[in-house]
């Protein structure tokens, strides 16, 4: 090689060199504005939630846990947590085994009309919430069944939710379907397992961190929505972002920011649980 040949090769090792130091400086600058652009209202949130003023305004003179034993203590508050909690669970229940169901059918089985089929499962998923909370609103509003009525009910959440809960958890268990081996779904078969027990015993226990993720999701949406909520709730049915939304319009106090943080707090231990169960999962596997 000669000496213009080496010194080329060592300007362009320099060059690519600085280029992978330059990115990587850039990609730190970005992921540490992304970090701070997520956790900076989060943490005025929590700070705001401890002020001992009676609005939400800095600075913040004194500190104080009042708002948060008034939250506690509020029946108001309390009920609207309880209502939030109830919806949730009971989405997670029907939007996840609804959704499990669908995505092994649509793995295991060739439908007629599947991409159709498919398309009207999504398509809640990308319908505006106002659009299904006031449909659902007309088209069931006036049932009644033993005095009991459909609209305002905690049930009738429950169903629009699951509208947007269910696809999502369809969309997650297909794409983890995917990934069992058939391989041994076949040597259960040639040993004489049913075609249930199969299902039960051999696909979920593969599936199990899919499934945590995809219920957990799925809660995680339900607790959070606030369109549909607004629209086919009661007064004694009303869910924590509901009572939020009244509660601005009529007085800004950091009895606000408690609520924030108690729904910010059931997503990160949302968000936490499914992390512990994904690290456990590995470790059994051995990576």
């Amino acid at each position: 090689m000669t000496e213009a040949a080496l010194a080329q090769s060592v300007g362009s090792g320099r060059l690519a060199g600085i280029s992978v130091t330059v990115w990587r400086a850039a990609g730190i600058v970005f992921a540490s504005f992304v970090t701070l652009y997520v956790l900076i209202p989060i943490g005025v949130t929590i700070a705001m939630s401890f002020n001992d003023g009676s609005f939400i305004r800095f600075p913040i003179t004194s500190w104080s846990l009042r708002w948060y034993e008034g939250f506690f203590a509020s029946t108001r508050w309390t009920q609207a947590l309880a209502n939030s909690l109830v919806i949730a669970l009971g989405t997670t229940v029907i939007s996840t085994v609804s959704g499990i169901l669908a995505a092994w059918t649509f793995d295991r089985y060739n439908l007629p009309l599947k991409n159709v089929i498919y398309v009207l499962i999504m398509l809640p998923l990308f319908t505006p919430g106002v659009v299904l909370g006031l449909g659902i609103a007309i088209a069931f509003g006036g049932i009644e069944i033993g005095g009991w009525s459909f609209f305002g009910s905690r049930g009738s959440v429950v169903i629009a939710h699951s509208l947007w809960a269910m696809p999502l958890v369809f969309m997650l268990m297909e794409a983890t379907f995917r990934t069992v081996d058939r391989r041994i779904i076949e040597a259960s078969y040639d040993l004489g397992g049913r075609p249930v027990r199969t299902f039960f015993e051999i696909v979920l226990p593969m599936v199990s961190t899919g499934v945590i993720s995809s219920a957990l999701f799925a809660f995680v949406i339900s607790l959070n929505e606030f369109v549909m909520a607004l629209f086919l709730t009661s007064r004694g049915t009303q869910t924590l972002p509901v009572l939020m939304w009244l509660s601005l319009r009529s007085a800004g106090t950091p009895e606000l920011a408690v609520t924030a943080v108690v729904l910010a707090t059931a997503v990160f231990a949302c968000m936490s649980l499914v992390m512990v169960w994904y690290v456990r999962q590995l470790r059994k596997l051995g990576r």
